[in-house]
């Protein structure tokens, strides 16, 4: 296993042994690869090398940086917003780690850039669970680059986008083309959700059997959110709820900036949520995330995200098909 390091901000001395014992007690990721700081200006010194105010280099680089919000001298949104403004070291993943549930703090946090929420749970052996899928998602022993990636995914078979605007639709596959090597003709559109549920399933019924066969398994589904027919969040709840469909990474694609819809979206088992416009940038890292081009068996440690335990909002199966009738 590649040696990687972790750094844990966090000024409470219990919660970091807790977070040290979880990591430990998963037999993934030792003790000695997790360097704690107590407070947002240590974790800064530890970061970066400030030669003057222009001049600030990466001193270390972590795998992954934990980050509790409610430090001392710098607080965690002031750090975080430090750590994503600086060229390299804003590359470097970020979970917050912590125990509040202040709705403005999960939405400040995501749209600087964290992965994902790690709540400081009561449950030890759920917080042991959901630290070691944390470390799985940073190890990246054996991953490709993106050469390999291109190479591989010549002969892939396809992705399915599910996409109502054309232009988004040829944006996408453009992107695909030209960064991924991944042809059109192996990206299969549908243009709204009962589409792309007959796709997979043969079946739009809301009731998916859970033995049924799969009627084409996609490599990785893009999935908007804002679709006709039936809308993405429920397109996604179906594909999560079939034992084997659930495995196919999907990768949220949408306009919206609603947090109830970051929330909602990787609650239910979303890979990744990028935002339109789409960067060529962020099209490759979703294609290095979920390897495409191999076999399900092939993908040692995907990358998770976990959510903050905040109860989703209702949707509607047919969202759109109601504001129609309205």
């Amino acid at each position: 296993m590649k040696k990687i390091e972790i750094l844990l901000v966090e000024d409470n001395a219990d919660d970091a042994e807790l977070t040290l014992l979880a990591f430990e007690k998963g037999d993934i990721i030792q003790k000695n690869q997790i360097h704690v700081v107590r407070d947002g200006i240590e974790a800064l010194e530890y970061l970066f090398e400030t030669r003057s105010e222009t001049d600030i280099h990466l001193n270390h680089r972590p795998q992954l940086i934990l980050l509790d919000l409610k430090l001392p001298k710098l607080d965690g949104i002031d750090l975080l917003k430090k750590i994503k403004s600086h060229p390299e070291a804003k590359k470097i993943p970020v979970v917050i780690l912590t125990g509040s549930k202040d709705m403005d703090d999960w939405a400040e946090s995501y749209s600087l850039g964290v992965e994902c929420f790690l709540h400081k749970s009561n449950d030890f052996d759920k917080f042991v669970e959901a630290t070691n899928l944390i470390a799985l998602g940073v190890i990246e022993e054996d991953k490709p680059s993106v050469d390999e990636v291109k190479e591989k995914t010549q002969n892939d078979e396809e992705i399915l986008l599910i996409e109502d605007n054309p232009a988004d639709v040829e944006l996408t596959s453009l992107i695909f083309e030209k960064n991924c090597n991944i042809a059109k003709n192996k990206i299969h559109v549908t243009r709204d959700g009962a589409e792309a549920l007959e796709y997979i399933f043969g079946v739009t019924d809301e009731d998916i059997a859970v033995d049924a066969s799969l009627k084409h398994r996609p490599k990785l589904i893009l999935l908007d959110l804002t679709l006709p027919k039936i809308n993405g969040l429920e397109v996604l709840k179906r594909i999560k709820s079939h034992p084997e469909a659930k495995n196919i990474p999907i990768v949220v694609l949408t306009g919206s900036k609603n947090w109830m819809d970051w929330t909602n979206a990787l609650s239910l088992g979303a890979s990744q949520y990028l935002e339109k416009p789409l960067k060529s940038d962020q099209i490759v890292d979703a294609v290095n995330l979920v390897y495409v081009g191999g076999c399900t068996q092939e993908i040692k440690h995907e990358r998770v995200l976990l959510c903050a335990p905040f109860p989703r909002v209702d949707f509607s199966m047919k969202g759109d098909e109601k504001n129609e009738k309205n």
